[in-house]
């Protein structure tokens, strides 16, 4: 694989970044719900047909808003329908922001690591010559390999 990650992102841009996102999740604060895992496996699905569902009750609502039981909050069903005809752009944004940082961190760490295994490689090559400080890098990159592959041994009867 080609050099694909030719630019680093100047410490300026992150600083800038991590300023903008965290100003995101301030103005998010007020209106967060802290969910697990397993919180949102147990919650409805809301796709197309979810949204169409609630977009055609919402019209009967307002259409007919007597049929509304007096034990179900309008203010509350309207407020979390304002959200979920609201969020979906900037949740789309948001998630090609995750997607672009996730591209570049793994990018820019697996040609990082292929380059330092070139460097490796070179080196354990270059001590076996004995150059001068070969073995030194080589022994000290390659504890990073120690013990994989390797199925512990089996102790003796």
């Amino acid at each position: 694989m080609h050099n694909m990650h030719t630019a680093a992102i100047p410490a300026a841009v992150i600083t800038e970044i991590s300023d903008l996102l965290q100003q995101v999740l301030t103005k998010l604060e007020p209106y967060r719900s802290p969910l697990t895992t397993e919180e949102r496996k147990e919650m409805a699905i809301v796709g197309d047909k979810t949204i169409a569902f609630l977009e055609k009750g919402k019209e009967f609502v307002d259409l007919y808003p007597g049929l509304v039981p007096p034990w179900l909050n309008k203010a509350d069903f309207t407020n979390d329908y304002d959200d979920i005809r609201n969020l979906p752009p900037v949740k789309n944004l948001a998630e090609q922001v995750v997607e672009a940082l996730y591209n570049i961190f793994y990018l820019s760490g697996n040609e990082a690591y292929h380059w330092m295994l070139d460097l490796y490689h070179s080196c354990k090559q270059a001590a076996s010559r004995d150059v001068p400080n070969a073995k030194i890098v080589a022994d000290e990159l390659g504890k990073r390999f120690q013990n994989r592959g390797r199925k512990p041994s089996k102790p003796a009867d």
